[in-house]
């Protein structure tokens, strides 16, 4: 994984899980870098996601990043209350910390990730002061995979990654939020946890906090396992509790944590932080 991101942020090439599987020496990975430059009809670096995240990123997604306007903004509020409405009052959500959140800034949250119904809490447990600039990303064959979804997805600032790019895509929409001085949620374990517990944390997260030194919150949700696990269609009622950590920053998280990187300490400190906060209640 470390390999191929920096093969992706060095020369703009991105390798499918299938080419990686191919790979067993450098030989074989020259190869294949060479293959899909080719491919991309470029041989020469194409745009980075960091550097230059807007030349990334696909009209539709850059689409997404735009402000609404009055009629999907009150679209957007009637949305966000009633699932707000339902948390509370189905789920009997609990908001832990809220008061963590910096005022003004961006700032990025980290969440664990174990159920399709995270989403929501997190929404849930904010103010439209904060959703209003929060930006989300979503699978493209998953959240935008029918007209009604694509709706929704809309209204809720989530953007479309290309599954066959994902990390690159990723990059490109965390920097052009950031840039824009927005704010984000990043699951940084990068799928839901089949098994409940909190699940190694991905570079990605890593690679953006060294790049844009923003504070990140650290967000641990608890009962949304217990309500809806992953290979459920419905959730069933249980007690859903969200804390908020303190804001943390990067460059402290970089000395506090281990690995050769920068990228690779700022990842294992906030995981550790992540973890602290479910052990309080665990």
């Amino acid at each position: 994984m470390d390999l191929t991101l920096e093969i992706e942020q060095s020369a703009g090439v991105e390798l499918s899980e299938e080419a990686i599987g191919r790979i067993y020496t450098v030989r074989e990975l020259l190869h294949e870098v060479a293959e899909q430059a080719e491919a991309d009809g470029s041989s020469v670096p194409q745009a980075l996601p960091l550097e230059q995240p807007e030349a990334v990123l696909s009209e539709y997604q850059k689409g997404s990043l735009e402000p609404f306007g009055p009629v999907k903004t009150a679209a957007a509020r009637g949305m966000f209350a009633l699932n707000r409405a339902i948390a509370r009052r189905v789920f009997g959500l609990s908001i832990e910390g809220l008061e963590h959140l910096p005022r003004e800034g961006s700032f990025v949250l980290t969440p664990n990730h174990v159920s399709s119904l995270d989403p929501g809490v997190i929404a849930a447990a904010l103010d439209y002061r904060h959703l209003r600039h929060i930006y989300w990303a979503g699978r493209s064959d998953t959240a935008f995979s029918n007209p009604l979804k694509r709706l929704f997805a809309r209204l809720g600032h989530v953007v479309p990654i290309d599954s066959h790019r994902a990390v690159f895509s990723s990059l490109a929409f965390g920097a052009a939020v950031l840039e824009r001085q927005e704010k984000m949620v990043w699951f940084p374990e990068g799928h839901r946890s089949h098994t409940g517990e909190l699940q190694p944390f991905r570079p990605g997260i890593g690679v953006l906090l060294d790049h844009f030194p923003v504070p990140v919150v650290p967000v641990f949700i608890r009962g949304t396992f217990e309500a809806m696990p992953p290979g459920k269609a419905w959730p069933r009622p249980r007690k859903l509790t969200i804390t908020f950590g303190k804001p943390l920053d990067p460059r402290e998280l970089e000395q506090q944590g281990e690995g050769e990187q920068p990228q690779d300490r700022i990842v294992q400190a906030l995981s550790e932080h992540v973890a602290k906060l479910g052990r309080v209640r665990a």
